[in-house]
């Protein structure tokens, strides 16, 4: 039975090399959206520059949802990007993306100022940058490890004119709500740690992106060959 454990742990492992090696050079590592996402509560980013992505979901009419990206320097770049799974459903739905902190310099870019006070009230010395979708400027985006498709939408980069704490904002000022995918940030940084979570990334990006019929075949498929490939050691 030891050998049977090693040898399923060494399949394991095999099988986690081999869908961290699937990985593009444009993967986002997972932001932890489970908690809330308000301007009192937000989901907190520590390194902006690292290649962040929240797949997270507005789910009422009129919410907010805040990530707070922490330590910003002066002169330091911010990306953000916005994307929704390219499915019928999301075709018009063109959820809004903003900056808030300090130093920034007002763009609300076409929205009304009333408006934009009223859903996001930035506090004193807060400068608020607004990115729309606009029309014809989007692409289409096929993610090879997670065999997923998205449609983009917006991005943003900003030098940071101050040193502090800045606020990366989306919400839908028309009042649809649906799921969406935040990228923040462009450096790449997966360590060997990351390795065992691949698997685990895979499923739950796939759920997310309501493939839950071709994922639960293609689990069906891994498992069935990794039984068959620890069989095989187990004979040799």
């Amino acid at each position: 039975m030891k050998r049977i454990g090693t040898i399923a742990t060494r399949v394991s492992v095999v099988a986690a090399l081999v869908l961290f090696l699937t990985v593009n050079a444009g993967a986002h590592k997972p932001v932890d959206v489970s908690g809330p996402a308000t301007r009192e509560e937000p989901i907190v980013i520590t390194e902006h520059w690292i290649s962040w992505a929240a797949y997270n979901e507005l789910e009422q009419p009129g919410e907010v949802h805040y990530y707070r990206l922490e330590g910003v320097n002066r002169g330091e770049k911010i990306h953000l990007s916005l994307l929704v799974p390219q499915l019928e459903r999301f075709e018009k739905f063109f959820p809004v993306i903003a900056l808030l902190g300090p130093g920034l310099e007002n763009d609300l870019n076409d929205l009304e100022e009333e408006m934009v006070q009223e859903i996001l009230s930035p506090k004193e010395r807060e400068g608020v940058i607004i990115r729309q979708f606009q029309e014809g400027t989007g692409g289409s985006f096929f993610e090879p490890f997670t065999q997923t498709r998205y449609a983009e939408r917006q991005e943003m980069n900003i030098f940071a004119p101050e040193t502090g704490t800045y606020y990366a904002v989306v919400f839908d000022p028309t009042g649809n709500a649906d799921k969406y995918i935040f990228a923040i940030g462009e450096e790449e940084k997966w360590g060997l740690g990351d390795i065992l979570t691949m698997p685990r990334i895979w499923w739950d990006v796939r759920m997310f992106m309501e493939t839950e019929r071709s994922t639960y075949i293609a689990t069906g498929i891994m498992a069935t060959a990794a039984v068959l490939i620890a069989i095989w050691l187990l004979k040799k």
